[in-house]
């Protein structure tokens, strides 16, 4: 993991943020108006994530746990490894 985890941390929310919440996707057809065209298990996790990873992006320490963490999201994102 490079030296400023906030800053992959920031990332991860950038790209995250594409399957939160987006008022311009919203249909009358759709049970989750406004989310990305993403399963129900997918959506949560991603969820889950992005909000992880918005509060990462404002931490200034990180403890080992945290970084691994980060890493294991890294991953599952596709992010490459450093």
């Amino acid at each position: 993991m490079p030296a400023d985890p906030a800053h992959h941390a920031a990332l991860l929310a950038a790209y995250l943020a594409q399957f939160d919440l987006a008022t311009d996707r919203a249909s009358e057809e759709s049970t989750h108006p406004g989310y990305a065209d993403v399963p129900d298990t997918d959506r949560a996790q991603r969820h889950q994530d992005y909000q992880r990873a918005l509060h990462w992006a404002q931490t200034s320490t990180f403890t080992d746990i945290v970084v691994d963490e980060l890493e294991t999201m890294r991953r599952r994102y596709g992010f490459p490894r450093r």
